[in-house]
């Protein structure tokens, strides 16, 4: 009977424990992980364009241009596996036909700050190669 009681009682520390973390996220770590959305929407888009620029350069015999493609691809791969995931913050899997799938890194000590930082970094570096990539275009 009394171990009823002690396992209803830790049941219930969990889900509080649980709510609890939601309301104790820094501002800045809610901001990182925020960032980190959009990078990764945007990143999802590039790749998007990028085959669809592939197919149509395969398509109308265009080497050097698919080959510049390619060099962004790579770029875009490198940018894929520097991603750090923010803590505490869940995340979907869009793993569909033709996206990469990323793994799951133990995230670096760093203080909440510097997660903002680091994530407005990736970002930037995804909007860089985003634009590399229109101004292929031109």
């Amino acid at each position: 009977m009394i171990n009823m009681y002690v396992i209803s009682g830790a049941v219930c520390l969990f889900i509080l424990n649980s709510c609890s973390n939601e309301k104790t996220k820094s501002e800045a770590l809610i901001e990182a992980n925020k960032v980190h959305l959009e990078s990764v929407a945007i990143h999802k888009n590039v790749e998007k364009e990028i085959q669809e620029k592939k197919k149509s350069a395969t398509e109308n015999k265009e080497p050097g241009f698919l080959a510049r493609l390619d060099s962004i691809d790579n770029l875009v791969e490198l940018w894929e596996e520097g991603i750090i995931e923010v803590p505490g913050f869940e995340h979907e899997h869009h793993d569909g036909e033709g996206e990469h799938h990323h793994e799951h890194k133990p995230v670096p000590q760093m203080t909440d700050e510097s997660m903002l930082e680091y994530q407005r970094n990736t970002k930037a570096a995804i909007e860089q190669l985003q634009k590399n990539l229109k101004e292929l275009n031109d």
